[in-house]
């Protein structure tokens, strides 16, 4: 099975060779995988979880286009083996590379065009059964200077359930960016209107963007309980962050003064009042 993955980095690369017994090598522009040698081709869709579960279903249709590629560069053999990006004639050690197959199909003057479309595209579409359900619990330490409404964080912990982590370092760093996100939303962002409705945080000097130094250092932990709607078993975890921290935040903040009436963001301004109002 033959992918164009110009587009795509690392999780698609990282998932097919150590998930799905795959292998992939570059060629030219290209980047090719062989899975479990499949002789398809096919464009891979931006979708992560879609796209990912088309290809391990085998969801992409055949083509003969590769295969006629292969017939001249191989002496016109159709009896070839496909392996790390090497096209092989059984029995012999003739082979042709896939960046020569691509060169064929893409530079077309020597093939019959009335009979065959130029390129190795081919498209493939699959539907989930069910839509994804990660879970999580997210625990937040702070402490709150009653005489200036200061919120100072102690420790926070974020424990996800996304299912089967294709790349564990990916998933962490989208965790981590969620987690500034609904921390800056909690704390620092807001959109300020004067009377005549005009926004006033309009530029990013005036509005809180979240920094380094606002932000604890988090410690996250994952359990996986595989989705039975897709074979890869994957859920999602791209808003897992920003959905969890703001709520966690807030409700430490609300428990610490003693006070539930606290509307986002949670400035000393406004949790000093909450705390002497």
């Amino acid at each position: 099975m033959l992918f164009d993955i110009s587009h795509q980095e690392t999780k698609y690369e990282q998932g097919y060779n150590e998930g799905y017994h795959c292998t992939y090598q570059q060629a030219g522009k290209l980047k090719v995988i062989a899975v479990n040698g499949a002789k398809r081709a096919a464009l891979l869709p931006d979708v992560p979880i879609v796209a990912e579960e088309a290809v391990a279903r085998g969801d992409v249709p055949d083509v003969e286009t590769g295969r006629f590629f292969l017939v001249d560069p191989l002496d016109g053999t159709k009896e070839f083996v496909n392996r790390n990006g090497e096209f092989t004639v059984k029995g012999t050690d003739k082979k042709v590379t896939f960046g020569q197959v691509a060169l064929t199909a893409y530079v077309p003057h020597n093939y019959p065009l009335d009979k065959l479309e130029p390129g190795l595209n081919e498209t493939a579409f699959y539907d989930p059964t069910n839509f994804t359900f990660p879970a999580g619990a997210y625990i937040c330490e702070l402490e709150v200077d009653p005489g200036t409404g200061k919120t100072s964080f102690v420790n926070f912990v974020a424990a996800d359930d996304f299912g089967r982590l294709i790349n564990p370092m990916i998933v962490e760093g989208q965790v981590h960016g969620g987690l500034a996100q609904g921390i800056g939303q909690a704390l620092l962002e807001g959109a300020v209107y004067d009377d005549t409705g005009q926004l006033v945080t309009a530029s990013f000097m005036d509005y809180t963007m979240p920094r380094a130094d606002d932000l604890p250092s988090f410690q996250l932990s994952h359990t996986t309980t595989l989705c039975p709607g897709n074979p890869l078993g994957v859920k999602g975890c791209g808003e897992a962050g920003a959905i969890g921290a703001s709520a966690a935040v807030i409700n430490a903040i609300t428990d610490a003064i003693g006070n539930n009436k606290l509307e986002m963001p949670a400035t000393p301004d406004r949790v000093w009042h909450a705390i002497h109002g």
